[in-house]
This record gives C-alpha cells, structure tokens and sequence, in this order.
C-alpha cells in the first residue's frame, strides 16, 4: 500500500506504568475508553527508580494482564528507568540527563553488555507473567549508538525514537518519522510551553497519516493539558484517525 493510501492511524502510549503508576495509568486507560480508544501502547517499567520488581505487587501485575488482555499493548519500557549505575556524566551528556530529563536516561550511554543484560532481565520478568515483550521504548527515547542492533539481535520487532518508529526485524515497514505530541510537567512553564508545542504540532500532524500522543502519569492531573488531550483525541477520532498500537503498527 503506498503511503498515501495508507489507513489514518492513532496511537497513544502510556509511559511509566509500574506499581507506583497502577492508579494513575488505570485513569488514563478508562479516560480513553470514553473515547471508544481501547487500543493504547502501555510502556511498563520493570524496577521504576530501583524501588523492587514490579512482582511484588500482584495487583498491578493482574491490572496489566487484564489491559494485554482488552487488546491494549505492554512495551518492555527500560528497566529502572533511572541514571544510578550508569556511566558518569560528562558535557556531552549533562543536558540529556538533568535538563531534558530529571536524570532518567537510563540507556542514553549504557555499554552493551550492561543494556543487554537489562533487557533480558525485563523479557524475562515479562514471559513470567504471560506478558508479549514484542517492542523496547527506552527511557525518554534515549538511546546508545547501536541499542538499535542490539534489540534486532535479541529478537525485538520495533522500538521508537520521539520522532520516529524504528522497525527492527527484517520484512517489516521501513523506519516512519513522525513527532509524538508530549508533555513536561516539571514546572509552569514547561507545561505551557508544551502545550503551545502540541498545539502547533498537531496543526501539522492532522493532516498526515499518523498522530501519536504519549502520555505520562500525572498528564490528566492538570487542567489545561487534560483539555488540550480531550480535544486532540476527538478532532482526531473525527477526522477519521483509528486507535491502533505501536506493535499493530508496525507488522500491517
């Protein structure tokens, strides 16, 4: 199919699902099946902040398979989604780690074997509770040259970048740049400044063949963001954009 026949696609991710999140990331599921949007890319993190597995809390752990189960998608989301044990920082990565991110970056500059290690550790925690670990979304899409290969050695259908979709294993479609609409919390000002961001974004992305929207926890939590969501989600839904997930996405 050509590009420009291409069916019009929605995909919306939660990230920094783990035991801390259940509540939250439970609000952002229900607040968008009242949209009808019951397929989302729900990015799950193994270890958040070094705080235990996630299966110490059985809860969460069925919450997630009842979510896998209702069609939405569980992405291996790093693995402690934190900079502790991770080189030391140095010019070229102080920015990434303190400013983009409140040092988060968990794989920005992780050696191989480390990374490796990490991602075996979360697919197998994942495989333990019947969950598919078919895509890897690193930490603030950061990533160390030739993560990228790693994840296609490993078995890996696709990771994403914020302004691309990256399909790993060979057959599938080729690499689809597309910027996601996100948002900063942190301060007053990033939350403005994002939701001025988005709005010029998404005058943009309407007019293509996907939007994809990333949500983190306390996105909702705020007014003026959870209005400017309410209205991306039904202009979109109106213009005739279908809720798909980043592993659909990638193996149509």
């Amino acid at each position: 199919m050509s590009e420009s026949a291409a069916p019009k696609s929605l995909i919306v991710s939660l990230h920094d699902a783990h035991p801390g999140s259940h509540a939250q990331i439970a609000e952002q599921v229900a607040f968008l099946a009242a949209y009808g949007i019951t397929r989302s890319s729900i990015l799950v993190v193994p270890e958040f902040h070094h705080r235990g597995s996630l299966l110490q809390d059985k809860n969460f752990c069925e919450t997630v398979s009842g979510w896998q189960a209702q069609g939405h998608e569980i992405v291996l989301h790093g693995y402690f989604h934190d900079r502790r044990e991770s080189p030391p920082e140095n010019l070229s990565t102080v920015f990434w780690t303190r400013l983009y991110t409140n040092r988060e970056a968990e794989f920005l500059d992780l050696p191989r074997e480390t990374a490796r290690l990490r991602l075996e550790r979360g697919r197998a925690l994942f495989e333990s509770l019947g969950w598919r670990a078919t895509g890897f979304v690193a930490p603030a899409w950061l990533m160390a040259g030739g993560l990228t290969n790693l994840l296609a050695e490993m078995g890996f259908a696709y990771t994403t970048r914020v302004g691309e979709i990256i399909p790993i294993l060979p057959g599938l479609n080729r690499v689809k740049s597309s910027q996601s609409l996100c948002y900063s919390t942190r301060a007053g000002w990033r939350r403005v400044a994002s939701g001025v961001w988005n709005k010029y974004l998404y005058g943009r992305l309407r007019e293509t063949d996907l939007v994809r929207l990333s949500l983190h926890p306390r996105d909702l939590e705020f007014p003026l963001i959870r209005r400017q969501i309410d209205q991306i989600l039904r202009a979109s839904l109106k213009r005739g954009f279908q809720p798909t997930t980043y592993g659909d996405y990638v193996a149509r």
